[in-house]
């Protein structure tokens, strides 16, 4: 019902009531308080999710992925975070040449995390979100349509263009993603 609008949490009661605590980053959790004015919520209490089990596997299962599936070589992984244009401009040059980094090395994952397509960027607070349809015609596109025409269009070419590529990607996205839904 917010429509993805932030705001800050004040932990100062917290303090002073001398509740623990400890929150990070991302975090989820659930905070029960009160928003006089709209503009901050002050927290009077604290719900953590309940810690996911942690992962396992057998010494036999690890043996068998890294001899069977890796042909006894390491796993090589490569993370890159966005945003991936510059400043002044949506040419996405900074991710053509990551891309190039990726055919190059061939890694077996690519964890890319956003923004994708960064809300701070100027030319999308703008609205000026366009793409070159053919030589000199640029059309205004929506937010998903430049995220498809930048960056999956890049990474759909590299795995075409190279066949001995097996790279997955996972992408991640940012708070800043214009294309992301809120939490």
């Amino acid at each position: 019902m917010s429509g993805g609008a932030r705001i800050n949490v004040d932990l100062s009661h917290l303090k002073k009531s001398k509740i623990a605590y400890s929150l990070f980053p991302g975090q989820i959790v659930a905070v029960e308080g009160m928003n006089p004015s709209g503009r901050k919520l002050v927290a009077h209490r604290i719900c953590e999710g309940a810690s996911h089990k942690a992962n396992t596997s057998s010494v036999g299962k690890l043996r068998e992925f890294h001899h069977d599936m890796q042909d006894g070589e390491p796993l090589k992984v490569i993370t890159a975070c966005g945003p991936f244009t510059t400043s002044d401009n949506m040419d996405y040059l900074p991710f053509v040449d990551l891309m190039h980094v990726i055919m190059e090395q061939a890694p077996d994952v690519v964890v890319l995390i956003g923004p994708f397509v960064d809300m701070r960027q100027e030319m999308v607070k703008a609205g000026n979100t366009t793409v070159e349809l053919e030589e000199g015609v640029q059309k205004t596109v929506s937010y998903e349509a430049l995220f498809a025409n930048k960056i999956t269009a890049l990474i759909d070419e590299a795995l075409s263009m190279e066949e001995d590529l097996h790279t997955q990607f996972v992408l991640v996205p940012s708070v800043n993603d214009a294309t992301a839904r809120w939490v």
